[in-house]
């Protein structure tokens, strides 16, 4: 007798949609079969109406990240609780050296403690390292082989003590050719970033309207060949981290097309929002690097996303409250960059791929959680709904909607980007390893019950 029965519902995966229910046997799914056909469950749970999808997988976050010796507002309990009532069961945050007297290993170890503490959802670290040396690198190709096999590299915030070197970027690139992994990128140049934000600041235009001239297409464009060609020279596996304007993408669209190991994901706010924001009264706060674009890039950036060039759909989420954001006082060489995103990421991509036409239910499913399996060494433990699999399930109703508040969401956070507007589709019901953690309003699970994924860069999927 299996544990539970999802019966009724439609099951939504990255290959198609069928009228299928879902048995689950302690952490992982028994069977999948046509509604009726599975026998008898402990536990029965009705989803007719509903959409039956694999847990959501954010690759791209940051929890209680600093800023001016102060942090985000949300901590590794609030900020994954809130995660999962967006649907979210996996996320994957950042092992940032910091502090370059310790090594990557155990920065890497330290966060991962950090996460242990207070995560509910499960939980993966990308490595991040900011100097290049033989301890670093020798680090790295160990960790790859164990369980970090993924890095990323910012090739710029060289004043806030955090980019790597080119000469990094090229050694990371060249431990994947030879073992596997791969290597994400912030790309921005740093030169360019420098130079205009003095240059700005001196003429006085650091107003949040002036913030994606200063930071304007060419910045990431740069950075985005740079990185593409040393993934060519090398032969290693390059991801490019949110990726925001056409530029870009045709140097994308390109490196593909000659056969390099390069994928990217988009962030959900380059889709749903352009940079008028940054006129707003409170545009400030909408500050994030890369910035917003223009609505010619967003289209493109939907268009890379219906063709299969865009692999994922991130949040690249950042949990600065309205107080950290004020600390700038409107001038955006000193705002935090970032946005809140992740509760609220799958009802956006829905509302604004689904809903509207541009997408379908598999492909919102394979951007959102089966891609970042597989680019990432999780498949099909997670990503999918199969035999076999991690039972991370999400029970959607597609008829939902509500006017984002702080309010209606989950997070002390106390501003979102989609405050006031009203998204479609809700989690109603989020399992995380057979466990039912979000039922209804009600939250269920304990701090600290999240788990480490099991992740391999032998299970690492070239897409």
């Amino acid at each position: 007798m299996f544990d539970c029965i999802i019966k009724n519902g439609t099951v939504v995966t990255s290959e198609g949609t069928c009228p299928y229910d879902v048995a689950v046997s302690g952490e992982k799914i028994a069977a999948v079969g046509l509604r009726g056909t599975l026998g008898e469950a402990r536990q029965t749970v009705d989803a007719a109406g509903k959409l039956v999808m694999p847990g959501m997988i954010d690759p791209h976050v940051h929890i209680h990240h600093p800023f001016q010796g102060k942090y985000a507002g949300d901590d590794f309990y609030t900020a994954t609780r809130s995660a999962a009532f967006g649907g979210v069961t996996t996320v994957c945050d950042f092992g940032i050296q910091w502090d370059k007297e310790r090594c990557i290993r155990d920065t890497c170890a330290a966060r991962k403690e950090q996460f242990s503490e207070g995560a509910v959802t499960d939980y993966a670290i990308h490595a991040c390292p900011t100097r290049v040396d033989g301890e670093t690198l020798e680090q790295l190709e160990e960790m790859i082989g164990d369980d970090t096999p993924s890095v990323k590299l910012y090739m710029t915030y060289s004043r806030q003590n955090r980019m790597a070197s080119d000469a990094a970027l090229l050694e990371a690139l060249a431990i994947t050719a030879r073992k596997g992994g791969i290597v994400g990128v912030h790309a921005e140049n740093d030169a360019m970033c420098c130079y205009f934000s003095d240059r700005f600041k001196a003429e006085g235009r650091t107003s949040p309207a002036d913030f994606p001239r200063c930071k304007y297409n060419l910045v990431e464009a740069e950075a985005v060949n740079r990185a593409i060609y040393l993934a060519k020279a090398t032969g290693g596996n390059l991801y490019i981290f949110h990726l925001s304007c056409k530029e870009s993408l045709e140097l994308l669209r390109k490196a593909r097309a000659e056969g390099v190991h390069v994928c990217a994901e988009t962030c959900i706010h380059y889709l749903t929002m352009t940079d008028e924001k940054y006129s707003r009264p409170d545009g400030a706060n909408f500050i994030c690097s890369p910035p917003l674009r223009s609505a010619e890039d967003q289209e493109a950036l939907w268009e890379g996303v219906r063709e299969g060039l865009i692999s994922v759909v991130s949040s690249d989420h950042c949990g600065f409250t309205l107080a950290n954001k004020a600390v700038g006082e409107n001038d955006f060489t000193r705002t935090p960059n970032g946005l809140p995103g992740m509760e609220t990421r799958l009802a956006a991509m829905y509302t604004y791929g689904v809903r509207s036409g541009r997408i379908s239910l598999p492909r919102l499913v394979e951007l959102l959680s089966a891609n970042p399996a597989r680019i990432f060494g999780m498949w099909p433990r997670k990503g999918a709904i199969a035999a076999g699999s991690d039972a991370d399930l999400v029970i959607f109703d597609p008829e939902a909607s509500c006017v984002v508040s702080p309010e209606t969401l989950h997070s002390p956070v106390d501003w979102n980007p989609y405050g006031g507007e009203r998204l479609y589709g809700r989690a109603d019901q989020v399992l995380r390893r057979g466990e039912l953690i979000v039922d209804g309003g009600e939250f269920l699970a304990r701090p600290g019950s999240g788990r480490l994924a099991e992740r391999r860069a032998a299970d690492m999927i070239r897409l």
